[in-house]
């Protein structure tokens, strides 16, 4: 065993602290006093600490004890004059000190520990690794702010990596970002993979004059798919992270067999904005070599004076359209109106595994092998858990690049929320002063959780900066794509919606929340969105950067905060995903696929190519059953009543829905304004309620409690008369029923999208129905809600006419095709 005897010098007393075995904590806390002598400094009084009771003991047994140690030590940084004293008393009994580096928090503690190359710095002098610790845990916790486990690690991996503590706290409040503490990771470039040569591929001398225009290479990727029979019509499905050179993936199969006359090429997109956007591109790339480009979206129903002038025919070479939008025409009996098709493309194939739209694009692919068995099928992603096992059960080869064309940093930034303005607007600044080796300006997409945050950003942010979601119309979009291509715009705020596909090359993203609405954001939804950042023809590097509010949530009291659910998405990957539907989702399927073929043998086959598994018969059966169908032997077909549910994407329950309303003879206003409601609506001067009220009033009109804080006591009075004026209209219009749940039976969301139906009948267009309410009653909605909403009602009218009529309600039949055609305009 050994013995040390620690001294730490105090102007009144010297602490003495006995160390057996180099442990931390002492064998007891002694206090010396020494006292002048003849013969020098010598022991006065000892005093020794067991327990917090303090004992008085002969100074001799101090002596005692400094004799038989096996080292003595002097902490560093003590009394000087009492360090002086000490050392002149040990010399007098012919014995010696080293002087150390205590950490002097531990002494504090009446503890010891070295300070060494690990020590901590903290107020201009250094702690021990322990001792930080505790100071970092003490300092997270007075925050008021309930870190979590995992965030707790993270600044204390921080703390141990910079070795400075306050440099490490400084994190708490970012008001001057330190990016070497807030650097998560970052993802090294890798273009190991050889380019081929554009000039030495196998193409069409027109379109190989096209791409040489803009690059003599190709990127990895691409070279990889035609390594592996692209231009040799092998089936593909491309994984790859954003920028990375997918879609002329698709485009040398699909142009190059539009040339080769093997048959035109159908895209397929999630996003109305996605399919405009490529209808865009491909109409201004390939129209001056003679192929013509048309687009399929739902919005096509609603004629508006700003959508005229796009091709909509299927007699086109390529034809641009959302999953829905093409689903359609196979689900009407158009199979044949595609004509030849060479090429399929589908874009962003991970939505295959989402839970609501998951099933229509598995059916779609599979009824689309059905009727052309012989055109090439392209998948696209950016996002696939498991691409083996995904390429398999789709039927093609995979093409894997797992590395990105430019470096990526990823930064967590834990910040409050009221600073996220602040910090966003010195990053997009410091984003935008940067131009990169190619010549152009760092720009940045900055991810919200909502539309009306989209807006409320942009506008809080003191440089110029634009909203972009869904609820805009595509002029809109449109106008700020542009901008932002050009690099005019600095910064694009959008929803984690938008995601997927549409072109916009930042430099920078910038997660301002964590969360899609009031859920949190899967992986595969944060892998889509960071690979925004860094487009290799654009930039020299990408930057994501997530800021996440401590102890945050969107609802509930349960579940994750945005400060652990940041670490989980920096740190996690993609789970792969079973595919599986609902009854309602599976019937539907069935009944669709019953429009493309009428033997029960075909189907099935159609069916074993889709990823959920299919009871064909007890399926079948059941649409027999409730008449949607015949059956008999091997022969199926569609009865009127399953036609029309068929082609105007209804389930059952929808379907019955409707044809009960029609036996009863009930109005096709109500009738379409129950089967879906257009509840996307907002307070236009939600701030200025609040302001007036004083309370926090949700923004959407439908939302939780704002009905009953509006409309409670005496808030009316609050408000100014035009205000007032406008919500008793309101009241007076939507919410007079006798229903005891009242606001919340849905009376109020369906008179008002009886409302916006009527509106839009007498000939307002989208823009012009949102000026209208907001002039009638103070509230507002996006025009690209709107139409949307209004596309679906079309849709429903149709059935309405058709069921109607096959029931020989003729006139219930004529006032829904009226009212569908002053719907469509």
């Amino acid at each position: 065993m050994t013995l040390w005897i620690l001294a730490s010098a105090e102007r009144s007393k010297i602490i003495i602290l006995p160390i057996r075995d180099k442990k931390k904590k002492p064998l007891f806390v002694g206090e010396l006093l020494l006292r002048q002598t003849d013969v020098g400094p010598r022991p006065h009084k000892f005093k020794v600490k067991t327990d917090g009771e303090g004992e008085y003991r002969p100074p001799s047994e101090f002596i005692d004890l400094i004799r038989i140690a096996d080292r003595i030590m002097i902490a560093k940084g003590g009394d000087d004059d009492q360090t002086t004293r000490f050392i002149d008393m040990l010399q007098g009994f012919q014995l010696s000190a080293d002087i150390v580096n205590a950490c002097k928090f531990c002494l504090l503690k009446n503890r010891f520990n070295f300070l060494n190359r690990r020590s901590i710095k903290y107020h201009r002098d250094k702690v021990c690794e322990e001792c930080a610790r505790e100071e970092l845990f003490r300092m997270l916790k007075s925050s008021h702010v309930n870190y979590g486990d995992e965030v707790c690690q993270r600044f204390e991996d921080i703390m141990l990596k910079t070795k400075d503590l306050d440099r490490t706290m400084a994190m708490i409040s970012p008001d001057d970002l330190d990016r070497e503490l807030t650097k998560f990771d970052s993802i090294a470039a890798n273009t190991s993979v050889p380019k081929g040569m554009i000039k030495d591929l196998p193409l069409h001398k027109s379109f190989k004059k096209i791409l040489l225009e803009k690059s003599d290479t190709l990127l990895p990727v691409q070279s990889l798919s035609v390594e592996n029979g692209l231009l040799k019509g092998q089936n593909q499905l491309v994984t790859s992270v954003t920028a990375t050179g997918k879609t002329l993936i698709a485009e040398l199969a699909g142009i190059e067999n539009i040339l080769r006359k093997k048959g035109k090429m159908l895209y397929l997109v999630p996003l109305v904005a996605l399919a405009n956007q490529k209808y865009d591109q491909f109409t201004k790339r390939y129209s001056p070599i003679g192929i013509k480009t048309s687009i399929r979206v739902g919005s096509a129903r609603i004629k508006t004076s700003k959508n005229a002038s796009m091709t909509r025919t299927l007699d086109s070479d390529i034809i641009i359209g959302t999953y829905e939008g093409l689903d359609y025409v196979l689900r009407t009996g158009g199979a044949d109106l595609l004509g030849h098709v060479g090429t399929v493309v589908v874009d962003e194939v991970h939505t295959i595994e989402d839970s609501e739209r998951g099933h229509r694009l598995d059916g779609v692919i599979a009824r689309l092998k059905y009727i052309a068995p012989d055109a090439q099928f392209i998948y696209l992603s950016a996002t696939v858990a498991k691409p083996a096992l995904r390429a398999k059960q789709l039927g093609a080869k995979l093409i894997e690049y797992e590395y990105r064309p430019v470096p990526i940093e990823r930064h967590l930034i834990l910040c409050p929320e009221y600073s996220k303005v602040k910090i966003m607007t010195k990053l997009v600044r410091e984003e935008f002063a940067i131009t990169s080796s190619k010549g152009h300006k760092g720009q940045t997409i900055i991810f919200t959780n909502s539309r009306r945050n989209c807006h409320s950003i942009a506008e809080a942010l003191p440089i110029s900066a634009a909203p972009y979601h869904a609820g805009l119309t595509s002029q809109e979009r449109k106008k700020v794509e542009i901008a932002f291509v050009k690099g005019k715009l600095p910064v694009v705020v959008t929803t984690a919606a938008l995601a997927a596909g549409v072109d916009f090359p930042a430099s920078q993203v910038i997660f301002e929340s964590l969360a899609m609405g009031i859920e949190w954001l899967t992986m595969q939804d944060f892998l889509q969105m960071l690979g925004r950042a860094g487009r290799p023809d654009y930039h020299d590097r990408g930057e994501v950067i997530v800021l996440a509010v401590p102890n945050k949530k969107y609802s509930g009291d349960k579940g994750d905060t945005e400060d652990a659910v940041a670490l989980k998405l920096l740190k996690g990957e993609m789970q792969h995903t079973k595919v599986q539907y609902g009854d309602d989702e599976q019937l539907e399927e069935v009944l669709a696929t019953a429009a493309v073929t009428s033997s029960k043998k075909d189907l099935e086959k159609i069916h074993s190519n889709m990823l959920a598994d299919y009871n064909v018969d007890f399926l079948l059966n059941k649409l027999a059953r409730n008449k949607f169908l015949h059956k008999k032997d091997d022969l199926i077909s569609l009865t009127r009543f399953g036609k029309i549910a068929a082609g105007h994407f209804l389930s059952v329950s929808k379907a019955f829905l409707i044809r009960d309303s029609v036996l009863v003879g009930q109005d096709p206003l109500v009738t379409v304004s129950n089967l879906e409601f257009f509840d996307s609506v907002y307070y236009k001067y939600a701030a200025r309620i609040s302001a007036a009220l004083n309370v926090n009033l949700p923004s959407r009109v439908f939302q939780g409690a704002s009905l009953d804080i509006l409309f409670e006591g005496e808030n009316m009075d609050k408000l100014d008369i035009t205000l007032r004026d406008q919500l008793f209209e309101f009241a007076a219009d939507f919410l007079t029923c006798n229903c005891r749940d009242s606001p919340y039976c849905g009376c109020a969301e369906r008179k008002f999208s009886e409302k916006i139906i009527t509106i839009r009948a007498e000939g307002y267009e989208p823009d012009g129905i949102v000026r209208k309410l907001e002039s009638l009653y103070g509230i507002t909605a996006y025009p690209g809600d709107v139409l949307g909403y209004l596309d679906n009602v079309v849709r429903n009218l149709e059935a309405v006419e058709m069921i109607a009529a096959a029931h020989s309600k003729r006139e219930i039949s004529l006032r829904a095709r009226s009212l569908k055609k002053l719907v469509e305009g």
